[in-house]
């Protein structure tokens, strides 16, 4: 686990820049402390990491230190881990868990201690009717509701649980998403951001922006004048001040020149900060680190 800091957002005027690598932890293996293709993260308020470790079939919990304290993982004759293709993570503050499974198409909820409460979606036993088909991407907005994208339906579902049992109390879908992938929200302004796959048919990628009343405000990545055009966005997050942050993992080759002092990067695999209010948007390399996870590596890389 690769950890980066905030120490210096502020070396280029107005804007984020150069993150300083601060420590790394994790290695490949099935062991308590290991990583076997890890995607999802989310990160707590009180420093807690909860990390979908893909090939164990199971969440790693970490405390503030990074230490391994909890592990979360379903159970039961009807699933086996050769069937579980774990994708995302988020926890609400209730304590929460939802884990997105690609293979079951659907979103497990786990108790805070770890007790699988309720299934949404899927066709395993004891699910619940949702309409779910391809659940990717799961967050939490500032109502504390869970958000899936659903890249088959091209939906983005507001989940409101009940914070004993984890049964639905309401539910919100907005359609019209292409492809729907990853999403993100930010806790203090409400803004969510989700970003499209696209096709070869002519949809680009892109990450759209939406405000608490889940219109959209802005389409982020599609027009080089207002930022770089995005190949493949892997990671998104948004950080508090409402600014939205992609990794993209593309794999054309192009300059990217940032605000002054100028700099020119290889944007490889290059990651963007967009920000839907300011008028200039910052890039950066990121030739070895993604904001979720590079697939070939073993170990996780988290930015902060």
């Amino acid at each position: 686990m690769l950890m980066r800091s905030h120490s210096e957002r502020r070396a280029l005027p107005g804007f984020s820049a150069l993150l300083t690598h601060i420590k790394q932890f994790g290695k490949q293996g099935s062991g308590r402390t290991d990583f076997n293709l890890p995607s999802g993260i989310h990160a707590t308020v009180k420093g807690q990491l909860f990390v979908v470790d893909c090939g164990n079939a199971r969440i790693q919990v970490t405390d503030l230190q990074k230490n391994v304290v909890q592990q979360v993982s379903p159970s039961g004759p009807e699933r086996s881990s050769r069937i579980c293709n774990y994708f995302d993570v988020a926890v609400n503050s209730k304590g929460l868990i939802a884990l997105t499974c690609a293979a079951e198409r659907a979103v497990l909820v786990f108790s805070r201690h770890g007790r699988l409460l309720q299934t949404f979606g899927g066709t395993a036993i004891g699910s619940t009717t949702e309409e779910l088909d391809a659940p990717r991407g799961v967050t939490v907005n500032r109502q504390d509701e869970f958000l899936v994208a659903d890249i088959k339906r091209g939906t983005l579902t507001g989940l409101k649980l009940d914070p004993k049992t984890g049964a639905r109390l309401e539910r919100t879908v907005v359609t019209g998403y292409h492809r729907p992938y990853l999403v993100a929200a930010c806790l203090t302004t409400g803004l969510m951001a989700i970003s499209e796959r696209g096709n070869e048919t002519g949809r680009v990628p892109c990450i759209r922006v939406l405000e608490p009343g889940w219109n959209t405000i802005r389409i982020l990545g599609v027009c080089s004048g207002l930022g770089p055009v995005l190949t493949c966005p892997w990671g998104l997050c948004i950080d508090s001040d409402g600014d939205v942050l992609v990794t993209d993992w593309g794999k054309q080759h192009h300059p990217i020149t940032l605000p002054p002092p100028c700099l020119t990067v290889d944007a490889t695999h290059c990651r963007a900060i967009l920000s839907p209010t300011r008028r200039h948007n910052t890039f950066f390399q990121s030739s070895v680190v993604q904001w979720r996870c590079l697939m070939a590596q073993a170990s996780l890389f988290v930015l902060f």
